[in-house]
C-alpha cells in the first residue's frame, strides 16, 4: 500500500495540486523544490513513492531517479513532463521510472496512476513470497495441484528405490525434470546421471553409443570408446524418446537390464554395470507394443515404476505459479527488473489450454520478458501462438489424387506425410516405418511444416 509520497517540483502551482489531490487520496505527503532538496531528504528517509518533475534547476528529475533507484531499486517513480519533453519522460522508463505524466493532467488521471502502482506493489510482494516458497522448493517443480503434490511428495520414496522408472507423458510436461529430480534425491547423486537421446542417434550407430565399442571394431572406429552403460556405472540412465530403440536393439537392451553386463562392439569381454535406468516417452507405448514396434517383455522390466505426468491443461493451479516462477527466473537471467501480471494477464494464462505445456508457458513468459518494457505485463502483452496442431492441418490432407498433378514434389511430400500421420493415429514410429524414412527424418519434416509437436 502506497502510504508517503515525496513531491518534487519547483513549481508551486503543480506541487500544491498535487499534494491537495494525494491528500484526498489519504496519503502522506512531503514536497522537495528540486532535485537537490528531494535527494538530502531521501538521505534521511524512505518513502513509498516519489513523483518528481523530469526538467529542475539543482539536479533535474533523471538525477532523483538515479539516486532513488541506487537507494531502492523496487521505489516506484513517476516523472512529470510537459508535452514538449515528452522525449525526456520517455527516457526515464529506461532508467527505471514506474511511468510519466504529461502537463496537464486532471485528478483522475493521477488518481488511476497511483492505483497501477498499488497493483504492481502488492503482486510484486506476492512474487516476492513465491520467489521465497521456490527456494525451499523441490529444484524446478512447482506443485500447487493436487497430481504434482502428489507426485513430488511420492518421489522421495521413488528415489531412494533401485527399481527402474517409467516416465510417459506429452512433450512439454518435464518428465525429463522429473527423471533428474529422482537421480538428485536418490542414494546415486553424487555418481554420473548420463541422458541418450534415441531420437537424435543414428540406428546404426546406436549399439555403439549404448555399449561402446574396441579400436577396429569397424570402419572409422579408431580407438576404444566407452558407451553410455559404461558412463553411467554407479549412478542413472536416462533413456529419453524410449519408444524410438530399434526392435533389434530391444533383445540386447533387455539382456543387460536382465544380467547387468554387456560387451563393448568387437569385444566378447563382459563389463559388469550397476545402473538405474529411467525411461521417458511421449509415445502411447502400448500402441508400440500392440503393433509389434516394442518388446512387451522389455517394456515390463523398464516400468517397475510408471509415473504419467498429465497435461497443464489439466492442472490449471499450477499455471500462475509458473508462470510467476519463469517471470521471476527469465527477468534474473536477462538482468530486467521484476514484473507482475495484471489480473486479466493472469485470467488469460489461465483460460490458454498451453499445447506445448510447460515448455511452452516459459517459452512465452521469457518472450514477453524480453520484448515488453512496461512494469505491470497486460493481457496484450501476452502472445500466444495460434493453434498448429497436426490435426488443424487436415484441411491440406484431404486432396485426390487427380490434384496431385501440377504441385511440386515438396507439397506433396508434405501432403503423403500428413496423410499418413493421420491415417496411423499420429503415431510417428507407425508413419515412419510406414514411409521407409526414420523417425528423425519425419520429425525435421513436421518441424519444417511448423505443427505444434
Amino acid at each position: 500500500m502506497i502510504e508517503k509520497i515525496l513531491i518534487v517540483d519547483d513549481e508551486p502551482l503543480i506541487r500544491n495540486f498535487l499534494k491537495e489531490s494525494l491528500l484526498r487520496l489519504n496519503k502522506q505527503v512531503f514536497e522537495a523544490q528540486n532535485g537537490l532538496e528531494a535527494i538530502k531528504e531521501l538521505k534521511n528517509q524512505d518513502f513509498d513513492l516519489i513523483i518528481t518533475d523530469i526538467k529542475m534547476p539543482k539536479k533535474n528529475g533523471i538525477d532523483v531517479l538515479k539516486f532513488v533507484k541506487q537507494k531502492n531499486r523496487s521505489t516506484p517513480v513517476i516523472v512529470i513532463s510537459a508535452f514538449a519533453k515528452i522525449d525526456a519522460a520517455i527516457e526515464a522508463l529506461n532508467f527505471g521510472a514506474f511511468n510519466y505524466l504529461v502537463k496537464p493532467f486532471s485528478f483522475n488521471t493521477l488518481k488511476t496512476i497511483i492505483n497501477k502502482v498499488e497493483e504492481h506493489q502488492k503482486l510484486l510482494l506476492e512474487n516476492i513470497s513465491l520467489k521465497k516458497e521456490i527456494s525451499n522448493s523441490y529444484f524446478d517443480i512447482i506443485a500447487k495441484s493436487f497430481f504434482m503434490q502428489n507426485l513430488v511428495n511420492s518421489i522421495e520414496k521413488i528415489a531412494k528405490s533401485k527399481s527402474s522408472v517409467f516416465i510417459s507423458g506429452e512433450s512439454g510436461t518435464g518428465k525429463e525434470v522429473i527423471a533428474k529430480l529422482i537421480h538428485q534425491r536418490s542414494l546415486r547423486s553424487k555418481n554420473p546421471f548420463i541422458k541418450v537421446n534415441l531420437a537424435a542417434i543414428s540406428p546404426t550407430l546406436l549399439e555403439s553409443e549404448f555399449f561402446g565399442h574396441e579400436r577396429g571394431a569397424f570402419t572409422g572406429a579408431d580407438i576404444q570408446k566407452k558407451g553410455r552403460f559404461e558412463l553411467a556405472n554407479k549412478g542413472t540412465l536416462l533413456l529419453d524418446e524410449i519408444t524410438e530403440i530399434p526392435i533389434n536393439l530391444q533383445a540386447k537392451l533387455l539382456r543387460v537390464l536382465q544380467e547387468k553386463e554387456f560387451e563393448r562392439v568387437g569385444s566378447t569381454t563382459p563389463i559388469k554395470v550397476d545402473i538405474r535406468v529411467i525411461s521417458i516417452t511421449n509415445q502411447n507405448i502400448k500402441d508400440s507394443i500392440k503393433n509389434n514396434l516394442f518388446r512387451e517383455d522389455l517394456f515390463y522390466r523398464l516400468n517397475v515404476i510408471p509415473i504419467k505426468i498429465i497435461p497443464l491443461r489439466e492442472r490449471k493451479e499450477d499455471i500462475l505459479p509458473l508462470a510467476n516462477y519463469f517471470l521471476i527466473k527469465f527477468s534474473q537471467e536477462n538482468n530486467k527488473p521484476i514484473k507482475t501480471f495484471s489480473k486479466k494477464a493472469q485470467e488469460k494464462l489461465v483460460d490458454y489450454s498451453w499445447p506445448g505445456n510447460v515448455r511452452e508457458l516459459a517459452n512465452t513468459i521469457e518472450r514477453t520478458i524480453v520484448m515488453d518494457s512496461s512494469k505491470i505485463i497486460e493481457k496484450d502483452h501476452i502472445l500466444l501462438d495460434s493453434p498448429s496442431s497436426l490435426k488443424s492441418l487436415k484441411a491440406n490432407v484431404s486432396l485426390t489424387k487427380d490434384d496431385y498433378i501440377g504441385k511440386k514434389i515438396s507439397e506433396v511430400e508434405k501432403i503423403l506425410i500428413l496423410k499418413t500421420l493421420k491415417n496411423q493415429n499420429y503415431n510417428r514410429c507407425k508413419t515412419a516405418k510406414i514411409l521407409g524414412i526414420s523417425t528423425r527424418t519425419l520429425r525435421n519434416k513436421l518441424n519444417l511444416y511448423n505443427p505444434d509437436n
